[in-house]
């Protein structure tokens, strides 16, 4: 068995091959960010004609065409945390060196050494479930994005419309692409405004006698934007609606017992999957727990022995998950609704409570996880 490393860069990656001794037996290699590259590297491997691991570091984009070729070629691939390699590489010498050559036989020998290697085994299914959820996180963020426009555009027009029927609804988008000032409502009267679906006589009657005093202002120009907005939403909305099938789809083949834990189901589950995407790199929950960067802070000097606010190192995309899923199951599951109340009883802030919950629930979800065991109300301590 030999064993590769590869470190990685934007136009090209550097490869380190290293017997079962630790030895270098083959030259050095560098081969472009190209096909062409790829392909002498994996036909370099093959004229040695011995079984392969390869292993790179986990950092970002520039990895992922390579993973793929690789995954394509039936190459066994393990991606390490960079954080791991450089812990490792402080292992190995005091000396403060760096290269691309160098780095990348540290990745071959943390490898070679590694006792847990199948822990970080790469998946390509994880590698999907993170590509979706973190699309769904960005499509999000524009969708408030114009959202906030909207308010501000509703706020000029027709301020006294949100206590009417609210901003979000389906009803209000339609009823505001159609008539977007309160001018325009009341010229349309009764009988138009009925055609709106799901807006009821009484609100109608409502918006027909606030719209004619109304302190909001209006032109084309607004009216204009109003309409525009409101299809951005809805285009976004649309867009979301068609990633979330396909994490539905992912999610259905994973068959996880995460979504088993009241008040978690493929919308957050999925998050934590793709953000943890192997349970076994983590030996405890606590390690876990620093993951997400909920463990807090800790000051110690001389007398002096403290503890402070959560370090919120880690994955932002897990803690906010798990934050989440933690107001959720607190509502759900009669014990970690119960554990919740214990929090605020002790006088705790609600978000310092919730957090208090959510590291209960990494304690439990390591658990299921580990153990592939569905949630059990009955056991949770």
């Amino acid at each position: 068995m030999i064993f590769v490393g590869i470190d990685v860069a934007k136009n090209k990656h550097d490869v380190a091959v290293l017997n079962d001794k630790g030895k270098l037996i083959l030259k050095p290699l560098t081969f472009s960010n190209t096909r062409a590259g790829f392909n002498l590297f994996i036909n370099t491997l093959s004229q040695l004609k011995q079984d392969y691991l390869i292993a790179l570091e986990d950092t970002g984009h520039y990895a992922f065409n390579l993973l793929d070729f690789l995954h394509e070629h039936g190459a066994t691939v393990y991606t390490y945390n960079p954080l791991l390699i450089k812990e490792f590489a402080k292992s190995l010498s005091l000396r403060k060196t760096k290269t691309d050559k160098k780095d990348a036989r540290t990745i071959a020998l943390k490898l070679l050494s590694d006792p847990n290697r199948e822990q970080f085994r790469h998946d390509n299914r994880k590698e999907e479930l993170k590509i979706l959820t973190r699309h769904i996180h960005r499509l999000k963020k524009k969708q408030s994005d114009w959202k906030v426009q909207y308010t501000r555009c509703l706020d000029i027009i027709f301020p006294e419309i949100d206590k009417i029927i609210g901003k979000h609804s389906d009803y209000a988008y339609e009823l505001l692409s159609h008539y977007p000032s309160p001018q325009k409502m009341s010229e349309a009267g009764f009988e138009k405004l009925l055609e709106i679906k799901r807006l009821t006589m009484p609100k109608i009657q409502d918006i027909l006698k606030v719209a004619p005093n109304s302190i909001g202002t209006t032109s084309e120009a607004r009216e204009f934007e109003l309409i525009e907005i409101i299809e951005n939403i809805k285009h976004y909305k649309r867009l979301i609606s068609k990633a979330e099938n396909k994490v539905d789809e992912l999610m259905a083949e994973f068959t996880s017992v995460i979504t088993t834990v009241a008040g978690i189901g493929n919308r957050l589950g999925s998050i934590i999957l793709a953000e943890i995407r192997n349970i076994h790199t983590f030996d405890k929950p606590a390690q876990l727990q620093a993951f997400a960067g909920l463990e807090p802070s800790i000051y110690q000097s001389g007398q002096l022995d403290t503890q402070g606010k959560m370090v919120k190192r880690g994955s932002p995309h897990l803690r906010w998950a798990l934050i989440q899923a933690a107001k959720s199951v607190a509502r759900f599951s009669p014990a970690f609704k119960a554990y919740l109340r214990i929090k605020l009883d002790q006088g705790k802030h609600y978000n310092v409570a919730v957090a208090h919950v959510a590291k209960k629930l990494v304690r439990v979800l390591f658990h299921l996880l580990k153990n592939n065991t569905p949630f059990d109300e009955s056991k949770v301590r």
